[in-house]
């Protein structure tokens, strides 16, 4: 009798842990699907915006141009000036590429990666003052 319980009680026990682990990992993947769709759509929004600004840079290069030449009547020295500009940006952008482009990837990634995880220690330090 005893013997028929206790293989019920490791049965039982056996059932809760799969069901406690097939839990854990569909929690896992929920969670990766989220972050990798946060990071995947920060992603894309960034480069919808890089093409923006590109095209917009584009434009007003090709506005000052043509409205240098039509002031000077040169149309290359427009053209130069606006190259030179492009080349000056381009070295700024080298030089400063760690702090304005890295450090802002790993901020905004992490901060989408670890979000959840902050929330929950600050909900257990909550806990732990009262």
């Amino acid at each position: 009798m005893a013997d028929q319980s206790f293989k019920e009680n490791v049965s039982e026990i056996v059932t809760i842990v799969r069901s406690y682990v097939n839990a854990r990992i569909e929690l896992w993947k929920l969670t990766l699907l989220e972050k990798t769709s946060l990071a995947g759509a920060l992603f894309l929004s960034s480069v919808i915006i890089v093409i923006i600004i590109a095209f917009c840079l584009l434009f007003l290069s090709l506005a000052f141009t043509y409205w240098y030449a039509e002031k000077t009547g040169d149309f290359a020295t427009g053209f130069l000036i606006a190259a030179g500009f492009y080349v000056i940006v381009g070295i700024i952008f080298i030089l400063f590429r760690k702090y304005l482009i890295t450090r802002t990837v790993i901020k905004s990634i992490s901060s989408i990666l670890f979000a959840e995880d902050e929330s929950e220690e600050q909900a257990d330090d909550e806990k732990k003052e009262f």
